[in-house]
């Protein structure tokens, strides 16, 4: 069901944003790339701190002018004024970083370079970071034997809940999608509270995975997710507004789990990857889905990845009058089971996501369908786009005690 090769996709987007978000300056004898448009994400930082790119896969996009860190955002261009200077770049703001340095030789005469130091981010103060706020990032460039020149840049830091999703630069449109995946934290430590109150409500006993290698266990861990879930009274909430805007990066709100869960509200994001989180615990593979303006949850029935269903997330904690038949799951829960709402509104979620994923598919695999993607939460860590850590003070609310 997910067509081509993720991972490939990705890479050239990292890869392809590096180098531009250069912001300039006339009178200065170096310009300043300052992150997208002045502007930095944490959500981001630390999603993409840990990946690796593999050497044969960025070949492509190999630039001998781009010195330094291939992922970096900020940084310096300049123009070598002889063969072989020699240039040290350091970049500091005490707020997100320790003080960052590049030292290296500008090879060739006339070639301008873009220098990217590798940031020491303080990831811990980047997790914390709940609200937009402005900050100021300092760059000293030192040539040969002349004296450092510096140049203070204020940028905006994002709040950790502003998902980015596209950045235009340049006129070139990257898609960075797979950043949803960051908000999947599978070892977030209220999942596993979640997970005891779904083994005491009853549908299940125990969390197997494709163990059973019979898709109706599957269904049968997924209702019981849900259950625990609607239990909660975990209800939908259509806030995405984030409170700094761009024109050239396109950025969504999206909840962390506690807040999802604490404040039993979510959105058609925020829902998707609190279930996939869960799925994910439980050793269920599961999949964003994004079509225009929405997303749901996909996830496999099976370890082979042979057969996939889909959850329209938005309908927890609705109530529809009456279950919506599905083929094959007449059997998964008992009578007394399929009489509770929280069925009720599994099997609409399931009918009409797992429409829609059939609907779509054709969009899902062709490459020109950029509004059309599957983004496989497996791919991703495979990847290295790491999970936002859990930085919060914030408790386990009982599901009395929800707002």
């Amino acid at each position: 069901m997910i067509a081509g090769n993720p991972q490939r996709v990705w890479v050239g987007t990292l890869v392809g944003l590096v180098v531009t978000g250069a912001t300039f300056s006339a009178k200065a004898e170096f310009e300043t790339k300052a992150g997208w448009s002045e502007q930095l994400f944490p959500s981001f930082l630390i999603a993409t701190a840990t990946i690796k790119l593999p050497k044969e896969a960025v070949e492509d996009y190999e630039d001998e002018q781009v010195l330094g860190d291939p992922q970096g955002l900020l940084g310096v261009t300049l123009e070598a004024d002889e063969d072989d200077t020699p240039i040290t770049v350091t970049i500091t703001c005490d707020a997100i970083m320790e003080p960052s340095v590049f030292t290296g030789t500008l090879a060739t005469e006339g070639e301008t370079y873009t220098i990217l130091p590798k940031i020491r981010y303080k990831y811990d103060a980047l997790a914390k970071q709940r609200q937009a706020q402005p900050i100021t990032v300092t760059f000293t460039v030192e040539i040969g034997d002349e004296d450092a020149e510096e140049q203070s840049q204020t940028l905006t830091l994002r709040s950790i809940n502003d998902c980015p999703f596209t950045v235009i630069e340049d006129e070139e449109t990257h898609d960075v999608s797979f950043m949803f995946a960051a908000y999947v934290n599978e070892q977030h430590p209220f999942v596993d509270k979640v997970l005891r109150e779904a083994l005491d409500a009853g549908v299940v006993d125990s969390f197997t995975g494709y163990q059973a290698k019979d898709p109706l266990e599957v269904y049968r861990q997924a209702y019981a997710l849900w259950h625990a879930l609607s239990l909660r009274d975990l209800r939908y909430s259509d806030i995405t507004t984030t409170a700094a805007e761009s024109d050239s990066v396109h950025s969504q709100h999206v909840r962390l789990l506690d807040e999802s869960i604490n404040n039993g509200q979510a959105n058609c994001v925020d829902g998707s990857v609190l279930l996939a989180s869960l799925l994910r615990k439980i050793g269920v593979e599961p999949i964003l889905v994004m079509v225009p303006g929405h997303c749901y949850l996909a996830f496999y029935l099976d370890a082979e990845a042979t057969q996939i269903a889909a959850l329209e997330t938005t309908l927890l904690g609705s109530a529809p009058e009456a279950a919506t038949k599905i083929k094959g799951l007449k059997d998964a829960v008992s009578d007394e089971w399929q009489q509770e709402n929280s069925w009720k509104t599994f099997t609409a979620a399931l009918a009409i996501g797992t429409q829609d994923l059939v609907k779509n598919d054709d969009k899902f695999k062709a490459a020109d369908e950029a509004d059309y993607q599957l983004i496989s939460i497996l791919a991703a860590r495979k990847l290295g786009i790491l999970p936002i850590a859990f930085q919060s003070g914030e408790r386990l609310l009982a599901p009395s005690q929800s707002e």
